[in-house]
């Protein structure tokens, strides 16, 4: 055959001509998993969620490209109780150079969640429309909040996602389970705001405006569950901090958690007794702290503590003292009587066998501490010590893995795990350093701090010239969206130990965590745990909820649609600890129909 033969003229044409792009893919996937660039498409073409009331839940769209101009549409949920909204938010990639653990990795990783609408101002943003490169994968973050007095049932609607040249069309289901979650955490919790980086970050100068920009972000920390710590802007005029942040004290802001307020706050300067004659009128007291000391000795001396806490408990009413450290270091020291919120980090609860004097559960060392009484309390916190702390990147040692942990790099299932071991250990708050730690430099192009990727950087500055809108704002981060299912899965677990049930709570935790350094599980485990918890409580008829049917036809059961009455599998099948779940979840589902069978 010659150069003019059909067949050699297609080959010749073929070679010349550019690769056919691939068909565009749009599926869906739980929230608590992280879709990498490299990530391929699946099968699943439908997304079903199950939440209590006055819970938010959340699933994933992935768009595996080449795709121009993605854009994204949701319908309203339609079910027995009216409607309920989905918010939508773009998944941009942070590209990060090191990994923070040998299991952790370098490259492209969603973690900001920029939104079309947001939720603190009501503007609109740039989400869409955004491309995917052909071959990769990004994705698109659905989300909705149950009202608190939503009828339970199945509620159905869908996502539209649209690109140059098509789109396709996700069904969507949600399903009400007939109990409520509080709108103020039940968990308390202090998570920084430091003075640093905030303002750089945006660009505001100190005043009113700064006052202002951090009140927004300690409304988006209430939308999350969290009480973010030292939320004024220095200014130590109690009036001021009342007018600019009283909101989040009194419960009076207007979010979708009604009611909801801080749950801590950290008296700044030394005005004891001015802090706790303000904070006692308008009945804060009870939320007020001192941070004593953090870490000692690496920041105070062991014998700088007791003259702090004196000041602090001279107050009328007494200010509580915080210090980070644990049972047996403040004993060894002679300092234990003068604390009242004791917070060691979780490593020291239950390390590795072999790795220190802490190997092996510690609870019981806290109790004759926690015996005495209120205003005791045992805290937990997590740190670099879940990762390796720097200044080097850690790339050889395990001993950093597994750890509950809020870097980019780590799965979805160890951002949500702390909360878990906060009802483990019998933990009644939790503290974490900082919320906005990248000092003199951009978390969006670097989020490097300790040698670990976003460590102290959970919100990313939301500028207008970045998202859009006139107005700056923060943004939530997917690892803030784990901290806050977290927080949520705690208010299952404690509705279950307040009715007496807490033995089955706890069955469920030590199953699916054993130690709190294996908390890298699939996330089907951890859904099917929160499922098996979710029917426990609907069996039992706990708080306002109901077995049966809800109103409207729809299926009251936490099986969700198209599963009645066991539990769902989620997305992820269950394996290791998963197996105990999947156990102590037919052991609910008996009881539900047991329950069902009596009535």
């Amino acid at each position: 055959m010659n150069a003019r033969s059909p067949l050699v003229l297609a080959a010749v044409l073929a070679l010349a001509s550019p690769p056919a792009a691939r068909a565009v893919q749009v599926w869906t996937a739980t929230a608590t998993e992280k879709i990498r660039p490299a990530a391929p498409a699946r099968g699943d073409a439908s997304a079903a969620i199950s939440a209590a009331r006055n819970e938010f839940e959340a699933f994933q769209l992935g768009v595996t490209g080449a795709a121009s101009g993605v854009g994204a549409a949701a319908s309203d949920l339609a079910g027995p109780g009216g409607t309920i909204a989905v918010r939508l938010y773009a998944e941009p990639i942070i590209w990060l150079q090191n990994p923070s653990a040998p299991d952790g990795g370098s490259g492209g990783w969603p973690d900001a969640l920029v939104p079309a609408v947001d939720e603190i101002v009501g503007e609109a943003r740039n989400a869409f429309p955004f491309d995917v490169p052909d071959g990769e994968s990004r994705a698109i973050w659905a989300e909705v909040h149950v009202p608190a007095d939503a009828a339970p049932g199945d509620y159905t609607g869908s996502v539209t996602v649209s690109w140059a040249g098509g789109s396709a069309t996700v069904p969507v289901t949600l399903t009400v389970w007939p109990f409520a979650i509080p709108s103020t955490a039940s968990l308390e919790t202090s998570f920084g705001l430091g003075y640093g980086a905030l303002p750089a970050e945006h660009g505001v100068s100190w005043g009113d405006d700064l006052s202002a920009l951090r009140a927004r972000y300690g409304q988006l920390g209430l939308e999350h569950r969290i009480s973010l710590s030292k939320i004024d802007d220095g200014n130590p005029d109690l009036a001021h901090l009342t007018a600019f942040y009283g909101g989040e004290l009194d419960g009076t802001l207007s979010t979708a958690l009604r009611g909801a307020r801080l749950t801590s706050y950290e008296l700044v300067g030394s005005a004891y007794a001015d802090w706790a004659s303000w904070f006692s009128a308008r009945g804060w007291a009870d939320r007020l702290f001192q941070y004593t000391c953090d870490e000692p000795p690496q920041t105070c001396a062991w014998s700088d503590i007791p003259a702090r806490a004196a000041s602090a408990h001279a107050a009328v009413p007494p200010i509580r003292t915080l210090v980070t450290t644990s049972i047996q270091a403040a004993t060894a020291n002679g300092v234990q009587d003068d604390i009242d919120l004791l917070v060691p980090v979780v490593n020291s609860m239950d390390d590795r066998p072999g790795a220190s004097a802490y190997a092996g559960d510690q609870r019981a060392a806290y109790d004759a501490f926690l015996a005495r009484g209120a205003p005791r309390e045992l805290w937990l916190y997590q740190s670099c010590m879940s990762h390796g702390c720097g200044p080097d990147v850690n790339t050889g040692n395990w001993y950093f893995t597994g750890w509950p942990t809020y870097v980019i790099d780590a799965s979805a299932t160890r951002n949500r795990a702390m909360e878990w071991l906060s009802f483990k250990y019998g933990a009644t708050g939790e503290l974490y350093y900082d919320t906005c730690m990248a000092y003199g430099q951009d978390p969006w192009t670097n989020p490097w701090e300790f040698a670990g990727n976003g460590d102290g950087t959970l919100f990313y500055p939301g500028t207008v010239a970045r998202i859009g809108g006139s107005t700056d704002i923060p943004i939530a981060s997917i690892r803030l969206k784990m901290i806050r299912e977290g927080m949520e899965d705690y208010e299952y677990l404690k509705i279950l130990e307040d009715a007496g049930d807490g033995a089955f709570a706890h069955q469920v935790v030590d199953a699916l965590f054993p130690h709190p350094y294996q908390t890298d599980v699939s996330p089907g485990a951890l859904l099917q745990a929160r499922a098996a918890l979710a029917q426990r409580i609907v069996a039992l008829g706990l708080p306002g909820s109901t077995s049966g049917s809800g109103s409207g036809g729809g299926s009251a059961s936490p099986g969700g649609p198209g599963t009645a009455p066991g539990i769902p599998v989620a997305s992820g099948c269950a394996s290791g600890s998963g197996a105990g779940i999947l156990a102590l979840a037919g052991l609910a589902a008996m009881a539900a129909r047991r329950r069902r069978r009596r009535g």
